[in-house]
This record gives structure tokens, sequence and C-alpha cells, in this order.
């Protein structure tokens, strides 16, 4: 048993959420977060058309540099992956790939955000302040009240990744999900100690984010040197950014784990 040759994160993109929140960080406006918005729950909101523009910029990237290669349709998918998340699906259906089969998983939701997602933030600041400390200076242990931390989240990818390991060994794999879960599965495949951890995602460079449509990706192939042996476990990773919120691409990096 062994990872997948080459594993694709894609975040989804912009949905309604995001685009709510965007506008109270830009105007601070409380009557943004109306009751008809409260009463959704998040894994229901659907993608704005600047999300459906960014899924389609993500889905001609990977068709244009990964998956062609002169001209012929080389590598296509083996496993293909998704959230059962409104705004997740929506995203994995405009990519566009080529032969999608995707298979919903519910491990992939995002991370559950509890009664932080039924009031808006000025009341959580005004009320749940020792909460909110916590968060900023433990926030891979930080659970929202009726939520998950991202440590709870954790659990669950790690089924994804035990499956992984189990059924798609040396294969190419892309999972559409969301910027928590992307998260995690980076902490548990860098095996980042609880002080990084908490660093990454606390950070608000752009090495710990994950814009709209970003893609994460790990590979067993040495980037460097293409006739190497495949390693024994994900070794690299990088992040592509197709519809904006940094550079396009990252170069490789090595992972190194203690």
């Amino acid at each position: 048993m062994g990872m997948p040759k080459n594993l694709f994160l894609v975040r989804h993109g912009q949905s309604e959420g995001n685009a709510i929140n965007k506008k109270f960080k830009e105007t601070g406006d409380p009557s943004l977060f109306s009751e008809n918005f409260l009463s959704l729950h998040e894994s229901q909101y659907c993608l704005t058309e600047l999300g459906v523009e960014q899924a389609k910029k993500a889905g001609e990237w990977l068709y244009k540099e990964w998956m062609l290669k002169d001209q012929i349709i080389k590598f296509n998918f083996d496993r293909m992956l998704v959230s059962n998340n409104t705004r997740a699906m929506e995203t994995a259906a405009y990519l566009g790939l080529i032969k999608a089969d995707w298979m919903i998983d519910y491990n992939l939701r995002e991370r559950e955000n509890g009664l932080f997602n039924v009031i808006s933030p000025t009341q959580r600041n005004a009320n749940y302040i020792e909460q909110q400390k916590f968060h900023d200076t433990q926030p891979f242990l930080f659970r929202p009240p009726q939520g998950e931390s991202v440590a709870d989240v954790a659990q669950r990818i790690k089924i994804i990744l035990d499956t992984l390991a189990r059924e798609c060994d040396g294969k190419n794999v892309i999972i559409v999900c969301h910027g928590h879960v992307i998260r995690t599965f980076r902490i548990i495949l860098e095996r980042m100690s609880l002080s990084e951890s908490n660093e990454y995602l606390a950070t608000e460079e752009d090495w710990g984010r994950v814009p709209n449509c970003a893609i994460v990706h790990y590979t067993r192939e040495n980037p460097d040197f293409e006739r190497e042996p495949m390693s024994k476990h994900l070794d690299w990773v990088r992040i592509i950014r197709p519809a904006g919120g940094g550079d396009l691409t990252d170069p490789f990096l090595v992972i190194k784990r203690k």
C-alpha cells in the first residue's frame, strides 16, 4: 500500500458566504447578515458568478498544464473525490474535466462552525470574547460552540488518507473541498507539530492562505529529476493559484518530516 503518485487538492470557488464575509470586512455593515442568510446552513452556500469563473480557470489550468502533453491527453485522474457541500460539488462540475467521475464523500465537508454559523461576527465578537482569545492563540484546538476544531476535522481526513493509501497507490487523485479541510490535509501530510500547526493556521502570509480555487499539488515524483525512482511518500508540494490570490505557481518545496 502507498499514497497516490499525484494528489491535487482544490478549494471551491467563491461562495455566497465568502462574498458576504468579504463585504463585511470591507464595510463593517452588520445588516449583511440577514435572517435569511443566517438561516441557511453554510453547507448550502452556492457559488457566485465570480466563483463559477474561478472554477473554470482552475479547470483550464489542470487541463493545459497537467493533463495535456504535446496536444494529447496523456494524464487523467484515477480517483475524483468531492465534498458533499453544494459549493464544492458546483466547483467540481465547473472544472469541466474530461471523463469526470466524481465520488461524493461527506468526510470532506467543511469544518462545522456551529453556533458561529448562525450569528453575525458582531454578535460573536461581543458575546464570545474568551472563546475568541483561545482561537487566536490555539487555532488547531479551538472548537466553536457546537462546532468542530481542526483537530476534529483531522480525524475524518485521516479516514480519506487511509482509503487513498489502500486503494490508490501510484495513481492520480483530485479532491475538491474547502479551505480548512485543505489546511488539515497539509498538517497531516507534512506532519506539523502543534506549534507549527498553530502558526500555519494563524498566518496571513501567502504560504498559509488557500485562496478560492487554489490547487495544492503533492507528488511522489521528484520534479527536478523525472527519471529518479518514485519516492515512497508525497515528498514534494506546491501551490497553484489559477484564479488569483498570489503568484500563479509556487516552486515545489521538499517536505522534510521529523
